[in-house]
């Protein structure tokens, strides 16, 4: 079960990074959302440590758990910690170091340089159109100038 969940993450993981830094990091921000709801509702169906007070109590607990071992708080805290160090292994390969940070930076250095270029291309054209409405203005102003110191002379 767990390798198939594995798989799965990993195929939504190659598929988001293929798209884009940013759908890469909200895939794993999802999966691991959706991770931990699904940990902290499997862990509501752990077996309370219950402490007989007789030994009475001890044989009647056992038997109503008849084929499982007998319920300790070793028991009971090993599946919260299987479930958590599991949790914890499927994320460290794409969390470990500065491995996340930088996908980060990448992702927001894109789009920040988009929104830059879009900027920049909209300036440059905006200047090149203000610069040739200028010299047609200036053309025209010069030759009605000329035409005024024609018949001035």
């Amino acid at each position: 079960m767990a390798n198939q969940v594995q798989q799965h993450f990993e195929t939504l993981l190659h598929h988001g990074a293929s798209i884009s830094d940013l759908a890469y990091l909200r895939i794993l921000q999802l999966v691991h959302l959706q991770m931990s709801a699904l940990v902290e509702d499997l862990k509501v169906y752990e077996l309370p440590h219950v402490s007989p007070r007789t030994p009475l109590e001890a044989t009647e607990f056992r038997r109503t758990i008849t084929g499982s071992a007998a319920v300790t708080p070793m028991n009971v805290n090993t599946i919260t910690a299987l479930l958590e160090t599991a949790m914890e292994e499927l994320f460290v390969p794409y969390t470990e170091g500065q491995r996340y940070l930088e996908r980060e930076c990448r992702s927001i250095t894109s789009l920040y340089a988009n929104v830059l270029a879009d900027f920049a291309r909209y300036h440059v054209s905006s200047r090149m159109n203000c610069t040739l409405e200028r010299c047609l203005a200036n053309k025209y102003l010069a030759g009605k100038s000329a035409k005024v110191k024609v018949f001035h002379v």
